[in-house]
């Protein structure tokens, strides 16, 4: 299992050195954690402003005050969702997965209100790769992906549904299986299967879901992976190119996240 960066510090007291190491630490293990954390939706913003500017795309799940939280809770009002991601079981992705550009690969995950019964897992997507043999390495940096959200994969949504509408207008992306990371160079795997639906080996289209097949026992490893019990006050970090993650069934509707998604372009101006 993989020992991501753990701390108890107040991250409203850290310097910009604190910044840059933390945002090291992000990229190589793919997630951190600070417990006991006292937020609120100010201090969040304002802290991961600190490594580079936040999405706020003035979706159904984003406060009109706060535009850059994306509520992430199965709880409805009058019968409609306050909230992405609902109740369900999410397979594993990462954020952008089905867009052309992704540029926001800081993920914050602050809890709000916690259910003990349901667990995030993290996995690294880069010491896989380091962990493979110099021919199976060129292989796999041979191999280029289409990727294209698709509904009933990572998740279930009905017709109707505010999140299925938005997931849907996204055109998907074509990008090399194996990339290299913009701001410590390593390499990775960019593998959310779920949504691939398309696979070059060069310029030969081969069989995509023998690929995935293939690698998923790779990279889906216990050593790679760290799991997460959200406890109020938790805020979690993860890298959205050295990591992918999943989350089991909410068993709490009243569970609540606060979810940021920002680049790092403060940290490596």
């Amino acid at each position: 299992m993989i020992q991501p960066h753990k701390t108890i510090q107040d991250i409203r007291g850290l310097d910009d050195g604190h910044i840059r190491q933390l945002a090291r630490d992000i990229h190589q293990d793919g997630v951190a954690v600070m417990y006991n954390q006292n937020l609120k939706e100010s201090d969040y913003i304002d802290f991961m402003k600190r490594f580079g500017e936040c999405e706020s795309p003035d979706l159904f799940m984003n406060p009109k005050e706060h535009p850059e939280i994306f509520l992430v809770t199965g709880k409805k009002v009058d019968g409609k969702k306050i909230g992405m991601f609902g109740d369900t079981e999410l397979g594993w992705h990462s954020n952008g997965n089905s867009r052309h550009l992704i540029d926001k690969i800081l993920i914050g995950l602050y809890c709000v209100k916690e259910d003990i019964n349901t667990t995030l897992s993290v996995c690294n997507t880069s010491k896989p790769f380091y962990d493979m043999s110099k021919d199976e390495q060129e292989y796999y940096r041979s191999i280029t992906i289409r990727l294209k959200f698709k509904n009933n994969t990572i998740y279930d949504l009905e017709e109707g549904d505010p999140a299925l509408e938005f997931m849907s207008k996204n055109k998907g992306s074509i990008r090399k299986l194996v990339d290299v990371h913009p701001h410590n160079m390593s390499e990775y795997f960019y593998f959310p299967y779920h949504f691939i639906c398309k696979a070059w080996e060069g310029k030969k289209q081969i069989d995509h879901e023998e690929l995935i097949s293939k690698l998923k026992p790779k990279i889906f490893k216990s050593q790679y992976q760290y799991h997460h019990i959200f406890k109020e006050g938790d805020l979690l970090l993860m890298d959205q190119f050295t990591s992918l993650h999943r989350r089991t069934p909410v068993m709490d509707n009243n569970r609540l996240l606060w979810r940021i998604a920002s680049d790092f372009n403060n940290v490596y101006k």
